[in-house]
């Protein structure tokens, strides 16, 4: 491997090659480049995702284009950007597998209309899908890894419940906690999945969140699991 990059090495090709990383060194640009791994877009498109004007967008594609990262297409009044090749998805997934290594958790980020988006995940919620569906106001979300998932278009959202008078996030020492053992203690690995809840994790225990609190546990309400 070390051999074969030596052999094909230049200095023309290392200066394109530190171009790309170069390009790949501003944030809003490798954003742009994680949101075409959902496929080809138009400027306008992209710009709306971000919460951008269309000119700065424009203007981080051109750059992009220059280095070879990604590659345009006119369809019809429409110009349409995609990742130049597969060699870009697997530079910027290197890259995020990289910085991932010492912090598993995929953090989102918030777009402008706000949704707060999962990048890479490429696994579509629905029904069947193998995780719990739980009924969130008006729509449907999954838990998967402790976290609340909504599929919106070509992305996942990261969703938590409210702390409403349904679900409050008060302390209910004194009743008895009902589903498990009185000894149980909540945690990763307890045998219950996690549920975000306001600012802190509640345990899904027979339809109703429980939150560990000192040496007793708290019943932070019900909620509805969608069956089928």
């Amino acid at each position: 491997m070390r051999f074969d990059i030596h052999r094909r090495l230049t200095p023309g090709r290392l200066e394109e090659a530190a171009a790309m990383f170069a390009a790949l060194a501003d944030p809003a640009r490798l954003r742009l480049l994680v949101l075409l791994t959902h496929g080809e877009a138009s400027v306008s498109t992209l710009a709306a995702r971000q919460g951008e004007k269309v000119s700065t967008v424009s203007a981080r594609l051109q750059l992009l284009h220059a280095v070879r990262l990604v590659r345009r297409t006119r369809q019809g009044k429409s110009i349409l950007y995609a990742l130049a090749d597969d060699h870009v998805i697997a530079l910027v997934s290197s890259a995020i597998d990289h910085v991932c290594e010492d912090h598993p958790t995929h953090e989102a980020f918030e777009m402008s209309d706000g949704c707060k988006i999962h990048p890479d995940h490429p696994h579509q919620h629905g029904a069947g899908c193998g995780h719990t569906a739980i009924r969130h106001g008006d729509h449907v979300d999954y838990l998967h890894d402790g976290h609340l998932h909504h599929m919106h278009g070509d992305h996942v959202d990261e969703h938590v419940i409210e702390v409403s008078a349904t679900n409050p996030d008060g302390c209910t020492a004194g009743e008895p906690c009902t589903g498990h053992e009185a000894g149980h203690v909540h945690g990763p690995g307890c045998g219950h999945e996690a549920v975000p809840h306001g600012d802190h994790i509640d345990y899904l225990v027979d339809g109703r969140l429980h939150h560990p609190h000192g040496d007793h546990c708290d019943d932070h309400g019900p909620v509805e699991i969608v069956r089928g």
